[in-house]
């Protein structure tokens, strides 16, 4: 079976591809005449056309089918693959940017599903609000959709959902480097049975405790990292967080103040640079020893009784939606 990361950046191959073709068709780069010759023995598809085959109008309209039908595949093969990722259910997501992302999609499948031809957005009523994922600019008011006839330009037209494909791909590439998994991928993310608390965890599934002899302090190395950790964290050899919701934490402190972002790897590597331990604790689940964020709803210790319930509070962005509305599918490029 395939990596959930692969099958979004394969079709999303794939639309790129039915993209490409309808721009070439659109500009006549590609005509008619050049894929169907003179007469029906000559052309390369087997189509029921005339004896001189499709004019250039029939073949940008055929285009525009196949590009819509790749963006469908795409959106239910993309849902598919974060399905057997994430259990929780997309408002459930405590990352805002993830939980817009994965509202988004959800919200497409729920659309597009049932029926591929002419899809209705099909919204339910806790969905009916605006999404934001800031990372790559995207913005969604599901608000008023409810209803209408899906159009591309619904979420910001087809380069932004290429985009979020992207985003999708990475963050389950990140996600499985912080939190690696032996098991089969449709048990990536843990069971509702895995997420009780740590008490309830075998004490050999714990590996043995890592000893912080007094890290460096933040200010005595440059960088974001340094920054983020000397005035987002508290230091100290009896802290705990969970690597995912630190690296979380990391990136919206940056999107907040403007600083340079870092790739998940070398914000681990940093951490270890600066004397924190990362280690697999019950489960699965990667810590960093002696570090945690101080907007946590409370503090967690290594002690034989270990909360699990660690996540930064980012607050949710109010924006204003700038997207029009259309009845129909686009069927040109967006301009």
């Amino acid at each position: 079976m395939m990596k959930p990361a692969f099958e979004i950046r394969m079709v999303k191959e794939n639309l790129d591809l039915s993209m490409a073709l309808l721009q070439a068709v659109q500009e006549e780069k590609v005509t008619a005449k050049q894929l169907f010759r003179d007469g029906p023995e000559d052309m390369f598809v087997a189509f029921a056309v005339d004896n001189n085959g499709p004019d250039q109008q029939e073949l940008s309209r055929r285009a525009a089918n196949q590009a819509r039908a790749a963006f469908a595949l795409a959106v239910i093969q993309t849902q598919r693959s974060l399905d057997r990722v994430f259990t929780n259910h997309p408002l459930e997501e405590t990352n805002p940017d993830l939980q817009a992302a994965r509202c988004v999609m959800f919200l497409l499948n729920n659309t597009i599903f049932p029926n591929l031809f002419t899809p209705v957005w099909d919204c339910p009523p806790e969905y009916r609000r605006k999404f934001e994922v800031r990372p790559i600019s995207l913005l969604m008011d599901a608000g008023e959709l409810h209803g209408k006839g899906l159009n591309w330009d619904h979420v910001g037209g087809l380069p932004q959902f290429i985009e979020l494909l992207v985003y999708f791909a990475n963050w389950i590439d990140d996600l499985m480097e912080v939190e690696p998994q032996a098991g089969p991928w449709d048990a990536v993310r843990p069971s509702d049975e895995s997420k009780a608390t740590w008490n309830s965890v075998p004490e050999y599934e714990l590996e043995p405790p890592t000893v912080i002899a007094s890290p460096p302090t933040a200010r005595m190395i440059d960088g974001p990292v340094a920054r983020f950790v000397d005035v987002q964290c508290e230091v100290g050899e009896s802290n705990l967080v969970l690597a995912k919701d630190l690296y979380t934490g990391f990136r919206a402190w940056c999107l907040d103040t403007g600083q340079d972002d870092v790739s998940q790897r070398s914000f681990g590597m940093q951490l270890t640079a600066m004397g924190y331990q990362r280690r697999r604790r019950g489960r699965g689940k990667h810590w960093w020893d002696g570090i945690r964020l101080l907007t946590v709803t409370e503090p967690v210790a290594v002690t034989p009784v270990i909360k699990e319930t660690l996540v930064a509070q980012i607050p949710e962005p109010s924006p204003v939606l700038t997207n029009g509305h259309y009845e129909v599918y686009q069927t040109e490029l967006p301009t």
